[in-house]
């Protein structure tokens, strides 16, 4: 069969990135590119003598002379934070000039460095917390880092410490619904506090980061890209740092993409600008494109439109409004972008600077600045054809429209002038107390090409390829990856992505997005690529939980979370002692509604004084909140994690518990080849991962007996990956189609590579439950394999059983066969064994782990009857798996049985008909008649009671037996609330 081929529209970082990964895929890829080189703002741009007056390096004393070097210009530096992943992620499959991947060519800075005017320089401190005990000392190792500046009040750092704060302990929701809709100058309240938090902490960190203007610029993309940032660099010798290429550009990353490109079939057009996309109805038909001066069409089966902004604005054309009429938003967002260009010096020697990137935060011009040579390992002398030249600063100017030393902004200034006075600033904010930078070591200077004087406004320069810059209220206006064009797909960072800002990251997201919206659009049977979300601080889950139920009630953010952060202020430094006491007096950011509500709760019920009812919990269910829930503060401590207490609601408790497992699972996963034949699979099944019941009752069980959490942690990621891997297996012997709501690993990439992806987890299970050992030692974690080895053979035995009946046709099954099937399949793995392994951490000694074993089995029976009643009348988007897939299947579950036990005789005969079939060979209106069957003989409902019998026993075992003596915590009331939810559930 003909591949399907795909027309991409750019051939910078997002359309290289898009047509990575479909060649990859089996597609027929064109590439077209108006310009003569690849790689877009990310490209190192090449040095021409300037004989002809053209674009070159320029030297220092003469301006505009020829020179003989070449040594590359950039459109900036190239950063690669700590939390860049998708970029990150492509580059480890790009083989670099000399055959390593070009991810090995990332290397990390090792500080990062402010300057002021007249003051002297400092460094940001190497101290971000590693542990999960460390909650407050996240944002106290945020504030060390800004003490050295001049200016800044602890009443300063109090008020910008309580808001960077706020937004760390916020859920993903009210950051979009609250701070989305306020600029980054307001919720800082910058306009009342003193001129150094003005310049610093309001216009500076937006200017020099991200090219944005405080006032205009969103608070949620700036306070998320802003920890983001902190949290990466302020610890540049723990795994995830600031990185560098270790040479040029298009030397390291760019040249040797497009050979890989290339030898793999893609199709690069350079000098191919795109006049017009052509739609006839819900399609485009084809792209008008110039290409050395011919006008031709250019047509395929799908369209990715790869073009920055500001070009897509100008393509929306009637035809494409006409099919999709929210492409009109593009033509809104397009004025939304800033300058943000570089500047190269290059000098005759070697200066000391800070090893890392500088923000010059008293500069006019927002300037940031690294020395690249220090880092440029992978080039040798030979391979530059200056020998003069000893070292490199380059530099990006973040604002053009702020008035320099004359008073003129830098897009009124020529190029010549546009770079001495760069030099300037630079100067004055480096030299403070000591002279790095002296005239007579600059041996020349390029400045981007893409900007150059304005032919529309004379004294002006014009800038070809501006920044997006993410401003107020604008994530409405911002479209998705796919498009109401059914084969167009937008792949540019003004698409809605997870990294949310005008980066090679973004773009990189963006690709993927839009090849993954592709990918469904064509029926590709192979797997996706990968997004992943922005880094959140592990530890400070637990209150982004509490946030997200407090949002989803009206709630407003809750106040009292700051006490976490003081509990470690006050030791840290004298400075952070005046600090503590400040930042407890500061009133949150709330929006008009949140205030109302807020108050409108406290009028009735007091709820301003605790975290109240649980949100998620719908009259009717069987969980009651106790009276603890009631008075629970954030504050108060319980055995393990650091004393944190945790949500108090059901389901938020059991998300918290899946959060403080989700690290240790993600460590279990490696990051080596092969990626996407094995590992890329794990990783995509287990980003899908269910509720977390089983590791939720492990580390419950652990904290209510007063263990440590963290200790539980190998062993609760270890269960749960055993039983994700079960789930793989199990997709394939029952022949299912669908899994959480997509479909099954089998389906997408294949029974033999599932099979083997299911194997790889039972074995990286293994791994992460001996690590055990580091907490428990020898004996201890023995004690664990042994319940492993156990709940192992138990639950292939129950398969067993189970596969066997089907194949047999058994008919015979009674309902003592289908409660030893449970205790085998469902409850010792389930239930049993996850209680026993969190019983054995608190006390590896425990004689007595029997006394779970009762509760377990009658808890494991009622959730899997439920289990297959929801199968047969639940929910399927709530339900996550096929509706009646029990039936297609032919499982011989405790509803089956009943109603094969009181069906007639006909009815009988037929259901046997078609049990004795394969899944293949059953049709859907016989589905239809069997459920039917089902139905009409009680079997749903009697099965539904007998749960309800089951759970209500279970709950007599569980303060008989299983947890007697056991002293109250919110851990143990889970525990409790446990046997209600899991017969009260409906997914």
């Amino acid at each position: 069969m003909k591949p399907q081929r795909v027309v991409i529209l750019g051939g910078g970082v997002a359309g290289m990135s898009a047509a990575h990964e479909l060649i990859e895929r089996g597609f027929e890829v064109v590439v077209l590119e108006r310009r003569d080189i690849a790689g877009g703002k990310a490209r190192s741009i090449p040095v021409s003598d300037r004989e002809d007056g053209g674009a070159g390096h320029e030297l220092a004393d003469r301006g505009v002379a020829a020179i003989e070097h070449q040594l590359p210009g950039e459109h900036g530096f190239r950063f690669f934070p700590g939390f860049y992943k998708h970029v990150v992620d492509t580059m480890r499959r790009i083989p670099s000039f000399d055959g390593r991947p070009v991810a090995d060519h990332l290397v990390a800075t090792t500080r990062v460095g402010f300057t002021q005017y007249d003051q002297p320089a400092f460094e940001v401190p190497a101290n971000f917390p590693q542990t999960p005990g460390d909650a407050g000392t996240v944002l106290r190792d945020i504030l060390l880092a800004f003490g050295p500046v001049t200016g800044l009040t602890p009443d300063d750092l109090a008020f910008f410490g309580s808001r960077i704060w706020q937004i760390l302990t916020s859920c993903e929701q009210r950051r979009l619904d609250e701070y989305e809709s306020i600029s980054w100058w307001d919720f800082i309240g910058a306009e009342g506090r003193s001129p150094a938090y003005q310049k610093f902490l309001g216009d500076g960190i937006t200017r020099s980061l991200v090219a944005a203007k405080a006032r205009r610029a969103s608070a949620r993309t700036i306070g998320d890209i802003f920890a983001q940032l902190m949290l990466t660099i302020v610890n540049p010798t723990g795994g995830s740092t600031d990185r560098v290429l270790d040479g040029p550009t298009n030397l390291i990353w760019i040249d040797p993409w497009l050979s890989w490109l290339q030898a793999r079939g893609v199709q690069y057009h350079f000098n191919a600008e795109v006049e017009q996309i052509l739609c006839a109805g819900d399609k485009v038909s084809g792209i008008v494109v110039m290409e050395q001066g011919v006008r031709t069409v250019v047509q395929g089966d799908h369209y990715i439109a790869a073009v920055p902004l500001e070009r897509m604005a100008v393509l929306v054309n009637d035809d494409l409004l006409a099919a999709d009429p929210s492409l009109a938003n593009l033509r809104t967002l397009a004025p939304n972008v800033e300058w943000m260009n570089g500047v190269q010096y290059y000098l005759y020697r070697d200066v000391p600077e800070v090893h890392g990137h500088v923000i010059h935060i008293d500069s006019e011009w927002a300037l940031t600045s690294i020395s690249q040579f220090p880092f440029w390992r992978s080039v040798v002398p030979t391979m530059l054809a200056c020998g003069e030249v000893k070292d490199i600063i380059s530099v990006d100017v973040s604002d053009w429209t702020a008035p320099g030393s004359d008073g003129r902004p830098a897009m009124q200034c020529s190029r010549d002038e546009v770079a001495r006075e760069t030099w300037r600033q630079l100067k004055r904010s480096l030299n403070a107390t000591q002279e790095i930078l002296r005239d007579e070591d600059l041996h020349s200077w390029f400045l981007d090409s893409d900007t150059a004087p304005d032919p529309t406004r004379p004294g002006f320069l014009a800038n070809a390829e501006p920044l997006l810059v993410n401003l107020v209220n604008t994530w409405a206006l911002r479209p998705e990856a796919a498009t109401a064009v059914s084969n167009l797909f937008l792949a540019s960072d003004y698409v809605r992505t997870h990294t949310d800002l005008a980066t090679m990251e973004g773009a990189n997201e963006a690709a993927r997005r839009a090849v993954n919206a592709l990918l469904d659009a064509a029926a590709f049977a192979g797997p996706r690529c990968e997004v992943w979300p922005l880094q959140e601080v592990e530890v400070l889950t637990p209150w982004r939980l509490h946030d997200a139920a407090r949002h989803r009630a009206g709630q407003p953010w809750d106040a009292s979370l700051t006490q976490v952060a003081l509990q470690a202020l006050g030791a840290a430094s004298p400075l952070l002692d005046q600090v503590r006491p400040l930042m407890a007096a500061i009133t949150p950011y709330a929006t008009p509604v949140a205030d109302a509500l807020d108050a409108m709760d406290q009028a009735i019920d007091g709820a301003g004084t605790g975290l109240g009812a649980d949100p998620a919990v719908r009259h009717g269910s069987a969980y009651v909140p106790t009276p603890l829930d009631n008075v629970l503060r954030v504050t108060d401590r319980v055995p393990g994690i650091g004393g944190v207490t945790g949500p108090g609601g059901f389901v938020e408790r059991m998300a918290w518990y899946r959060g403080l497992v989700t690290q240790t699972l993600e460590s279990g996963v490696p990051d080596w080849e092969p990626q996407t034949h094995l590992y890329a699979l794990v990783k995509d099944f287990m980003s899908r991962s269910g509720k977390g019941l089983r590791p939720a009752l492990c580390l419950a069980t652990t904290r209510a007996l007063g263990g440590r959490v963290e200790h539980a942690l190998p062993a609760a990621a270890g269960i749960e990956m055993l039983h994700n891997a079960f789930l793989v297996h199990d997709d394939i012997e029952d022949g299912s189609e669908f899994r959480r709501g997509v479909p099954t690993m089998h389906r997408r990439a294949g029974i033999p590579l599932a099979v083997n992806t299911g194997d790889a987890m039972n074995a990286l299970a293994m791994r992460l439950v001996r690590r055990s050992g580091e907490f428990l030692g020898p004996a201890g974690a023995l004690r664990i394999l042994d319940e492993i080895d156990h709940m192992l053979m138990e639950t292939l035995e129950g398969q067993a059983m189970e596969l066997g009946w089907v194949r047999d046709n058994d008919l015979s099954v009674g309902t003592d066969d289908y409660l030893r099937l449970a205790l085998k399949k469902t409850a010792w793995y389930s239930f049993i064994h996850p209680l026993r392994i969190g019983a054995l951490v608190a006390d590896p000694e425990d004689p007595d782990l029997g006394r779970f074993d009762r509760f377990g089995y009658l808890l494991g029976l009622a959730f899997q009857i439920t289990d297959d009643v929801l199968n047969l009348s639940g929910d399927e988007a709530r339900y996550g798996k096929e509706i009646d897939g029990d039936l297609w299947e032919g499982k011989r579950t405790l509803v089956l049985t009943h109603a094969l036990s009181h069906a007639s005789r006909a009815e009988r005969d037929w259901m046997s008909n078609f049990l004795s079939r394969p899944r293949e060979r059953r049709l859907p209106r016989e589905v239809f008649r069997m459920h039917d069957i089902v139905a009409g003989t009680g079997s749903i409902d009697w099965a539904r009671q007998s749960a309800l019998a089951l759970a209500d026993a279970a709950a007599k075992e569980f303060d008989l037996s299983a947890f007697a003596g056991v002293a109250p915590s919110p851990d143990l009331d889970w525990l409790r609330a446990s046997v209600g939810y899991l017969v009260q559930r409906d997914s």
